[in-house]
C-alpha cells in the first residue's frame, strides 16, 4: 500500500513538471518579438533624433541620466562617428523582456546613452512596463554587464538576428 501512495504521489509529481515546463521554457513567437522591438522602437525613436526637451525638468535617479549628456549627443547627432545597436534580450525573470537602443562613438569610445524599454510577457502578449535611460558610468556599466552576460550566455541563441546588434557592444570602460 505504502508502495502504491509513493507510485502515484511520483508520478502525479512527474506528470505536472512534464505538464507545466513547457509552458516556462516555451520560445517567444515572431509576433511577441515583433511586438517588442516595434513597441522599443517607436519609445526610443524620438531620443534618438535628439528630441530630448521634454526631458529637461525631469528628475533622473541618481547615476542613470544627465540631461547635459544628450545635449552633447544632441550636438552631436549627425556625426559619422554614432554608431546605434538595438538588442531585444531576456531579464533574469523571463517573464520581462527589453528593447534596447543604445548610442555609442567610435571615435572618442563612450557611450551618449543607452535606452531600455521593458516589456512583461504574458501568455504570447508584451506590454510595455518601465523605461530606463543611461547616459552615466555606473548605469551604464551596469547595463554592460548584463548585455555582456547575455552574450555569452546560451539564451542569446533563442533571439534572432534580427534582433540583436552583431557582436557585444564595446564596454564604457577601459579596464
Amino acid at each position: 500500500m505504502n508502495y502504491n501512495k509513493q507510485n502515484i504521489k511520483w508520478s502525479s509529481i512527474l506528470i505536472l513538471i512534464l505538464f507545466i515546463q513547457p509552458i516556462f521554457s516555451q520560445e517567444l513567437s515572431t509576433a511577441t518579438l515583433e511586438k517588442i522591438y516595434d513597441g522599443g522602437k517607436s519609445f526610443t525613436t524620438p531620443l534618438k533624433q535628439g528630441q530630448i526637451e521634454s526631458l529637461k525638468k525631469a528628475n533622473p535617479p541618481k547615476d542613470t541620466w544627465l540631461y547635459s549628456k544628450l545635449e552633447e549627443y544632441k550636438n552631436q547627432l549627425d556625426s559619422e562617428n554614432i554608431i546605434y545597436g538595438e538588442i531585444v534580450m531576456p531579464s533574469a525573470d523571463e517573464k520581462f523582456y527589453s528593447y534596447n537602443l543604445f548610442a555609442y562613438d567610435i571615435k572618442k569610445e563612450f557611450y551618449y546613452f543607452v535606452a531600455i524599454v521593458s516589456f512583461e510577457i504574458t501568455n504570447s502578449d508584451a506590454k510595455m512596463k518601465t523605461q530606463y535611460l543611461f547616459t552615466e558610468k555606473k548605469s551604464l556599466k551596469d547595463w554592460w554587464k548584463r548585455a555582456f552576460g547575455f552574450y555569452e550566455s546560451e539564451l542569446i541563441k533563442k533571439i534572432p538576428e534580427k534582433y540583436l546588434f552583431k557582436t557585444c557592444p564595446p564596454p564604457p570602460f577601459k579596464d
